[in-house]
C-alpha cells in the first residue's frame, strides 16, 4: 500500500471475511488516489486479492459491479486521467465450492463482500483528496433509474458553488437545488 502511494498522504487497505460453502474466504486489497478523481476511475490503483475458488467470469462480474457501485461513484474534483486499474486475482486456496454461476446464493454474497471492500477503498480515496476537507455523499431518490439519479448527483458534486458552501459550513441548499435543476433531468424542487 505505500509502495504505491504518490501525493496521497495515507496507505489505503481494507479486507473483509465471508463464509463461503463453509469455508471462510477473504477478500482484501490496497488502492491509491487522491487528484484527479472523477469517474470513470480516475488516477487512482487498485488491486485485490482473493483466496476464493472462483470462476474467472464470475469474478469479472462482480469485480465490474462492485467497480460500478464503488470507484465509478466517486468525484473529488471533477477531473479524470488516462491512468487507472483494479484488478483482482483469486487463488482458490480457501477451497470453498467453486463459485461458477453469477446467479448462485453463495456468488451473490461473495459480490456482496467484494463490492464492500471496494466501496471501504473508494471512500478511502476520498477522504484523502487533495485539498479536501469534509466527505459528502449524495443521496437522490425517486429518479427514474440509476443514470439519471447519477447525473443529478455529479452535477450536484462538480457544482464549485456547492463546493464553496460546504467548504465554508453553510448549507446553502438553494445551491444544491439549484445545480439539480441544471443536471437537465426534471426534478420535483420539494
Amino acid at each position: 500500500a505505500r509502495s504505491i502511494m504518490t501525493t496521497d498522504t495515507v496507505p489505503k487497505m481494507a479486507s473483509a471475511k465471508v463464509k463461503i460453502s463453509n469455508q471462510i474466504v477473504t477478500i482484501g486489497g490496497v488502492a491509491k488516489g487522491s487528484g484527479m478523481i472523477a469517474p470513470n476511475m480516475a488516477t487512482m490503483l487498485a488491486f485485490l486479492c482473493t483466496d476464493a475458488a472462483v470462476h474467472p467470469a464470475v469474478l469479472s462480474h462482480w469485480l465490474q459491479t462492485g467497480c460500478r457501485n464503488s470507484f465509478n461513484r466517486i468525484t473529488i474534483d471533477g477531473d479524470t486521467s488516462t491512468n487507472d486499474c483494479l484488478l483482482i486475482m483469486a487463488s482458490g486456496y480457501a477451497g470453498n465450492q467453486l463459485l461458477d454461476a453469477v446467479e448462485s446464493e453463495q456468488s451473490r454474497l461473495f459480490g456482496t463482500t467484494l463490492e464492500a471492500v471496494l466501496l471501504d477503498l473508494a471512500k478511502q480515496i476520498v477522504y484523502d483528496g487533495e485539498g479536501a476537507t469534509k466527505f459528502i455523499e449524495i443521496q437522490v431518490t425517486g429518479a427514474k433509474d440509476s443514470e439519471t439519479a447519477k447525473s443529478v448527483a455529479f452535477t450536484i458534486a462538480h457544482s464549485p458553488l456547492v463546493k464553496t458552501a460546504f467548504f465554508g459550513e453553510d448549507a446553502n441548499w438553494g445551491r444544491v437545488v439549484a445545480a439539480a435543476g441544471r443536471s437537465g433531468v426534471p426534478i420535483i424542487p420539494e
